[in-house]
C-alpha cells in the first residue's frame, strides 16, 4: 500500500527548512556579484570620462611650471612645460615596470627650475632592466638648461607589503613626500611624465587614461554572469520535484 507521510507539526512542509539557508546564501551572492558588476561598469565610465578630459586638455597650450608653487589639483592631465637643469645625483628607478613583456624601470629625476630653488620630479620614461640589479642602466642626460614637455601625473596611492621601499637606487614606490625626505629638495606638488624625446633612449609610451575600460567591462560581465548562474542553481534547487516516499 502506498502511503503519503504526514507533514511536520504546524503544517510546515517537510524539507522547507532545508531551503532557507540556500535561499539566503543565493540572495547574498546575487547582491554582492551585482554590486561588483556595477562597480566595474562605473570604473569603466570613469576611465572614459578621464579620456575625454585628457583629449580636451591635449588641445590646449602647455602650462609653464616655474619658480612659484602651483596648485596641483588644477593641473591633473594638463600638458606642461618646465625649464631647468637635471640633478642626476638624485635619479631613482621605479621597480617592476613591464613594457611589452620585458621587465624594466621607470626613471625618475628631479629638474631644478631655472631661477628658483624649487624642483619638479620628472618621470623621464622606461628603460629595460639589466641582468644584474647591482648595475643599473646609465641614463643619457643633457647638461645645462633644458626644456621638458609632458603631462602632469598626480602621485598615485598604493599599499606596501613591507617596511622596506627601496634597494639602493631601486624604489618599490615613489611619493613626493618620500622623495623630499630622502633628497632634501623642495618640490612642486606634481610629477611630470615627459613626452618629448631628447634622444636619451628612454621609452615614453604612456597609457591613456581610458586604458583598462574594456577590461572593466569584461570583469563586469563575469560578475553579472555569476549572478545569473547563482539564480539558475537556486531555481533548480528550489523548484525541483521530489518523488513521494513509498512504503
Amino acid at each position: 500500500m502506498i502511503k503519503r507521510q504526514s507533514s511536520a507539526s504546524g503544517g510546515r512542509p517537510k524539507g522547507a527548512g532545508s531551503r532557507v539557508w540556500p535561499t539566503f546564501a543565493a540572495i547574498v551572492v546575487v547582491v554582492v556579484t551585482v554590486a561588483m558588476g556595477r562597480w566595474q561598469l562605473d570604473r569603466a565610465h570613469q576611465r572614459e570620462a578621464q579620456a575625454l578630459r585628457y583629449d580636451s586638455l591635449a588641445a590646449l597650450a602647455p602650462v609653464a611650471v616655474g619658480g612659484e608653487r602651483i596648485d596641483a589639483g588644477q593641473l591633473d592631465y594638463h600638458r606642461v612645460s618646465a625649464r631647468g637643469r637635471w640633478l642626476t645625483e638624485y635619479v631613482i628607478y621605479l621597480d617592476n615596470q613591464v613594457y611589452q613583456g620585458q621587465p624594466g624601470y621607470d626613471v625618475y629625476m628631479p629638474l631644478r627650475l631655472d631661477g628658483s630653488d624649487l624642483c619638479v620630479l620628472v618621470n623621464r620614461g622606461w628603460i629595460a632592466a639589466g641582468r644584474d640589479r647591482a648595475h643599473l642602466p646609465v641614463i643619457k642626460t643633457r647638461e645645462g638648461s633644458v626644456e621638458v614637455l609632458g603631462t602632469v601625473q598626480l602621485p598615485a596611492r598604493f599599499k606596501e607589503l613591507g617596511p622596506s621601499f627601496r634597494e639602493g637606487g631601486i624604489w618599490e614606490n615613489v611619493t613626493l613626500e618620500r622623495f623630499t625626505a630622502w633628497s632634501g629638495l623642495k618640490l612642486q606638488p606634481i610629477i611630470i611624465r615627459q613626452a618629448d624625446d631628447p634622444g636619451d633612449g628612454l621609452i615614453r609610451d604612456w597609457p591613456r587614461p581610458d586604458s583598462g575600460a574594456d577590461r572593466n567591462r569584461g570583469y563586469a560581465f563575469q560578475w553579472f554572469a555569476f549572478a545569473v548562474l547563482t539564480c539558475l542553481l537556486w531555481s533548480y534547487h528550489f523548484f525541483r520535484r521530489k518523488s513521494p516516499d513509498v512504503d
